[in-house]
């Protein structure tokens, strides 16, 4: 019999409206699920912004082009340098390392040319910003060793931190005007080199091995007293 209620639904048009009802719902439950997501990586991923332990983006999130570079390394990783005693990379090969400035041009650390001081810095770590200008009154002074090749290293790359970008803070802020190699999104050539924290020095004798590595501030002095130990044990 023909159901001819216009207020009555036939069995067929129930399994209907039952369909629509149910692609409504999972439409609506893909909608909230893709904006959940969204704001999770709008976020930053749920970072707990309470934790006592500062963390730096390893990976290049809103990091703008050049601010990071790809590095090449080669050789062993170097152990992390120890909090007191002695330190056991000193006498030890250190990696090859070879990158590329802000702008794209190569930077080759080549101790064969002469000893090498590796600076490692942090553009918002407040030792760095003190440190760098005692490294460049130094260099003022003309107390530098002949032949002692400085090399900066801007490393740990954070842009909702201060100083960002390092390139501006390095060359502008901090008036360095040695060469800069920018370290890897990854942060790899700091870690290959054991940095404990900022700033992190690495002295290089003219065969690549370790003569020195010390972490934190010095000032000018204690900059030249440690420069002249390191380059006087090879001697």
């Amino acid at each position: 019999m023909t159901n001819t209620n216009p207020n009555q639904s036939s069995p067929t048009d129930a399994r209907s409206r039952t369909r629509n009802q149910l692609w409504i719902w999972l439409g609506l439950g893909a909608v909230v699920v893709l904006a959940a997501v969204a704001a999770l990586v709008f976020s930053g991923g749920g970072d707990d912004s309470s934790s006592p332990t500062s963390t730096v983006p390893a990976t290049g999130g809103g990091v703008a082009p050049g601010e990071t570079q790809p590095v090449t390394l080669t050789g062993a990783p170097l152990v992390p340098l120890p909090e007191s005693g002695a330190d056991p990379a000193v006498g030890v090969k250190a990696p090859g390392l070879s990158g590329y400035d802000f702008d794209g041009n190569p930077v080759v650390v080549d101790p064969s040319k002469g000893p090498v001081m590796l600076v490692f810095l942090a553009h918002w770590c407040p030792h760095c910003n003190r440190e760098a200008p005692q490294l460049m009154a130094w260099k003022a002074s003309g107390a530098v060793p002949e032949g002692l090749q400085v090399i900066g290293v801007t490393t740990a790359v954070a842009p909702e931190r201060d100083h960002y970008p390092p390139s501006n803070w390095i060359r502008n802020e901090m008036k360095w005007d040695w060469p800069v190699l920018a370290d890897s999104a990854d942060n790899e050539a700091v870690v290959t080199f054991g940095a404990s924290g900022f700033p992190f020095v690495v002295i290089l004798d003219t065969d690549g091995t370790v003569l020195s590595r010390w972490s934190g501030e010095l000032g000018q002095q204690g900059i030249q007293e440690a420069v002249d130990a390191a380059l006087a044990s090879a001697a």
